[in-house]
C-alpha cells in the first residue's frame, strides 16, 4: 500500500457515493455500484447477491452467469470462484444485513485481494446498503402519504449523514491530524443519532484485553483523563462489539464497570456499539449511549453507526499507513531522513539542477571520537548525543534543505540552489560552531567536534554516487588534517583516496 492508497480509497468511496446516490431507483443503483466496484478493484467480474438470486452482475459472458456458485460464495464463504472463460479466481465478499440483506462479490484472476482492498469493498457495500435504504424509504413515501412527515425527517437526516461523511472523507484525504478526524466522527455521530454519550475506544494492542478512550462526547472529561482504559469484559456494548466483531445493542442498561458508571454519572440506560477495524483486524469500537430508559435503536440507527465506524476504520488505516511510510523513510532515533530517502531526494535535486541551471551542495559530517563517548558513558548517552546533534543540525538548515543520518555517527546534508562554494562553506561553519557548544549528556556537558566534507555538483553530474563520493573523500581529508574542521573537495584529493566510496 503506497502513501496515496489511503487517500485514493477515500476518493473511490466518495465517487461511488456520488454516482449511486444519483440513480432514481434501486435497480439502476445496484447495477451502477457493481460496475464502479469492478472498475475500482480491477476485477474481471462483480455481482450483487440478495437471498438466492443474483440481482446485478458485470463481466460474465452472456448466458453463462454461475448463479448457484455466486450464491454459494456468499453463504459458504468460499474464497475461489470459477469464472466462465477465465478459470478459477480469488474472490472477496462484503455483506450487509437489515430487512434486505445482500452481498457484494468481486473476483479477479491475477491476484488475491489485499486487506486494504477488502476494507474498500466493505466500505462500498456499506454505501450501497445506505443508498438502497434511502431509495426504499423514498419509494415508501410515495405510497404512504400518511407517513410523509416522518419520512421527510428521515430523508433530511440521511442527507445530513451524507454531508458528514463527505466532510470526514475530505479530512482524511487532506491528511488532517488523526485526533481531529476522530473528534469529527464522534461529534457527527452525536449530531445524527441524538444520544447524550458517544465514545470511541481503541484496543491497547491487537490482541489486548484492554481498550483506551481516544475520543468522546458527553462523558466526564476529568474521569476520562484519569482513567482512559477499561477491560473489554467491563466495557458494556463497546467491549462486546470488539469481542464479537458485530453491532451490539443493549437496552435496560446496567453498568458492569465502576469506570462506566463514573464516566456517565451512572445515568446510562441504553447503548449501541459497532466495531472498527485497522487493516482488517478489529481494533476498537464506536459506542453511543442514552440516559433515556425508553431509547430504542432502529435499523437506520444501526446503519448510521456502522457508516461512522467504517470511517473510523478508514481513518485509522490511512493514518497507520502514513506512519509506516514515514518510519520506512526516516531514522527511528533522530527523525532525520533515512539513507534511502536522502538518495531519492538527491537524485531529484540533481535532475532539477540540470534543468534549472542551479547547483547542489552535499555535506558529509562525521562526529569525531564518537566511539569514546559510547565506550565511556554507554550507548544511551551515545543515542542522546546523536539526537542532540540531529536537532542542532536541522536548526541550521532551510526548509528546502534535507538532513539525513546514514548510520552510526554519520550525517549528510543536501543544500539546493547554492550559488557558490562560499555559500555551502558558511552553512558548514555554522554547523561546526553549534555542534561545538556544550551538549547535556548523561549528567555532563560534553563538547564534541565534527569533520565535514563539502562537494558541489557540476554540469553533467546526474549520478548521486559521484557527488557522494566526493563529499566522503573531502570529509576524510578533514579528519586527516586535524578533525573539527571542514574541507571542500578538490580533484587532487582523489589521489589520496583512490578507493573511497
Amino acid at each position: 500500500m503506497t502513501t496515496e492508497d489511503g487517500w485514493l480509497q477515500g476518493q473511490q468511496l466518495l465517487e461511488l457515493l456520488a454516482v449511486i446516490s444519483s440513480y432514481p431507483d434501486e435497480e439502476s443503483a445496484v447495477h451502477g455500484a457493481v460496475e464502479r466496484a469492478a472498475q475500482a478493484l480491477e476485477a474481471e467480474v462483480a455481482a450483487v447477491v440478495m437471498g438466492t438470486s443474483v440481482v446485478a452482475s458485470v463481466g460474465f459472458p452472456a448466458g453463462q452467469l454461475p448463479e448457484d456458485d455466486l450464491v454459494a460464495v456468499t453463504t459458504l464463504r468460499r474464497d475461489r470462484l470459477t469464472v466462465p472463460g477465465v478459470g478459477e479466481c480469488p474472490v472477496t465478499t462484503a455483506s450487509w444485513g437489515g430487512t434486505h440483506p445482500g452481498s457484494l462479490v468481486l473476483a479477479r484472476w491475477d491476484a488475491a485481494f489485499t486487506v486494504q482492498e477488502q476494507s474498500l469493498v466493505r466500505g462500498m457495500a456499506r454505501l450501497l446498503e445506505l443508498t438502497l435504504t434511502m431509495l426504499r424509504t423514498l419509494e415508501r413515501s410515495e405510497r404512504q402519504a400518511a407517513e410523509n412527515a416522518e419520512l421527510l425527517k428521515s430523508l433530511r437526516q440521511r442527507q445530513r449523514l451524507v454531508e458528514h461523511l463527505f466532510d470526514i472523507q475530505r479530512a482524511i484525504s487532506r491528511r488532517r491530524p488523526l485526533a481531529q478526524i476522530l473528534d469529527m466522527i464522534t461529534g457527527a455521530a452525536q449530531d445524527l443519532l441524538g444520544d447524550e454519550v458517544v465514545g470511541l475506544w481503541l484496543r491497547e494492542s491487537p490482541e489486548g484485553d484492554d481498550a483506551k478512550l481516544v475520543a468522546h462526547v458527553g462523558l466526564r472529561t476529568g474521569v476520562a483523563r484519569r482513567r482512559p482504559t477499561i477491560p473489554l469484559a467491563e466495557a458494556g456494548a463497546a467491549g462486546q462489539a470488539m469481542l464479537t466483531d458485530d453491532v451490539v445493542v443493549l437496552h435496560g442498561y446496567t453498568e458492569t464497570s465502576t469506570l462506566i458508571a463514573e464516566l456517565t454519572d451512572g445515568r446510562l440506560r441504553a447503548s449501541m456499539a459497532a466495531p472498527v477495524h485497522d487493516s482488517g483486524a478489529v481494533s476498537g469500537s464506536l459506542m453511543v449511549g442514552s440516559h433515556q430508559q425508553t431509547r430504542g435503536y432502529s435499523a437506520s440507527d444501526v446503519q448510521t453507526l456502522r457508516a461512522f465506524a467504517e470511517h473510523v476504520s478508514l481513518a485509522l488505516t490511512d493514518a497507520n499507513t502514513v506512519d509506516r511510510m514515514y518510519q520506512a523513510f526516516h531514522d527511528s532515533l533522530t527523525g532525520l531522513a533515512s539513507r534511502g530517502l536522502f538518495l531519492e531526494k538527491l537524485a531529484k535535486r540533481l535532475g532539477a539542477a540540470e534543468h534549472d541551471g542551479k547547483r547542489v551542495a552535499l555535506l558529509f559530517l562525521d562526529l569525531d571520537r564518537f566511539k569514546a563517548v559510547n565506550d565511556s558513558l554507554g550507548h544511551a548517552a551515545g543515542d542522546d548525543l546523536l539526537t542532540i546533534t540531529a536537532g542542532r543540525l536541522k536548526a541550521q538548515l532551510r526548509a528546502t534543505d534535507v538532513a539525513a543520518r546514514f548510520g552510526g555517527d554519520e550525517f549528510a546534508v543536501l543544500l539546493y540552489g547554492v550559488a557558490t562554494t562560499a555559500d555551502a562553506v558558511r552553512v558548514a561553519e555554522r554547523i561546526l560552531r553549534t555542534l561545538g557548544e556544550p551538549m547535556p549528556v548523561a549528567g555532563r556537558h560534553l563538547r564534541v567536534s565534527a569533520s565535514i566534507g563539502i562537494a558541489l555538483s557540476t554540469p553533467g553530474m546526474p549520478d548521486p554516487a559521484d557527488l557522494m563520493r566526493r563529499a566522503d573523500v573531502a570529509m576524510y581529508q578533514a579528519k586527516r588534517n586535524g578533525r573539527g574542521r571542514l574541507e571542500v573537495f578538490t580533484d587532487e584529493m582523489l589521489l589520496s583516496f583512490p578507493t573511497s566510496d
